[in-house]
Order: C-alpha cells, then structure tokens, then sequence
C-alpha cells in the first residue's frame, strides 16, 4: 500500500484548463515529498481551511498532457483538486488535500478530448468507492 500524506497550500491561479474541460480545479504546490509519494490521480478529501469539508479528484505531479518538459526538468509538481459539488471562487484561500484511494497513475494523453474522458473515468470511480461507503468525509 502507498504511503499517504496531506497537502496544504493556497489556491492559486493557473491557467485554467480543468475549467473549460469542465473540471475546475483548485491548484496548490506540495512539497517535494508529496510529489515524490502521491503522484497520481487520487479520491480526496478536501477540507477549505476554516470552512467545509468536500470529496474530489486530486492530480499530484507534472500534468504531462499539458506541460511539454519531463518531470526532471526542475519544474514544481503541482496538486490540482477539482471538488464534488463545489461552486465558488477558492483563489488565495487555504485548502487541504488529504488522498484516500489511489485511482491510477498520472498518464500523457495524446489529446485534451482523451484526457477529458479519463476524468470522467476518474470521477465514476471515486463516486462508486464513495458509494461503497469505503471512506467517510
């Protein structure tokens, strides 16, 4: 089993891409460790600092779909957590991530329409594992 972590950061600006694959994301950078052990696309908890708590998908690492250098190439991963049933605006707000459920490893895709229908994977996936009642928010 792979060890999990928690991450907390602010939500920060990114370009935008989840929102118009229709999966907004809130975007943090983790620290190396986390970026070295949850790397991957998880079932999250996401718990918006001094607020409510959320199931969601988190994508820990490099976004190889969408970023052009490898993950060697100094540049810092990033968790992107898009949340169940969220509407709002989260930027510079604190959130944190904690992964439960480990649903695959991060993947290139050869196109944007690809990559959409993986989340939409993703997202059946964790809703069955909710579902199931494995976890509890």
């Amino acid at each position: 089993m792979q060890k999990t972590i928690t991450i907390r950061g602010v939500v920060e600006s990114g370009r935008r891409l989840g929102r118009t694959l229709g999966f907004p994301t809130a975007n943090v950078h983790p620290d190396a460790e986390a970026c070295r052990v949850a790397a991957g696309v998880w079932l999250a908890r996401v718990a918006v600092v001094g607020g409510e708590r959320y199931w969601g998908l988190v994508n820990v690492g490099w976004r190889p779909t969408v970023e052009n250098e490898t993950a060697d190439d100094g540049r810092m991963c990033k968790a992107e957590a898009w949340l169940f049933d969220f509407e709002g605006d989260l930027y510079g707000r604190e959130i944190e991530i904690e992964p439960v459920r480990f649903l695959r490893s991060e993947s290139r895709f050869r196109s944007l329409d690809e990559l959409r229908r993986a989340i939409e994977q993703d997202k059946q996936d964790a809703l069955n594992i909710i579902e199931r009642d494995e976890f509890t928010l």
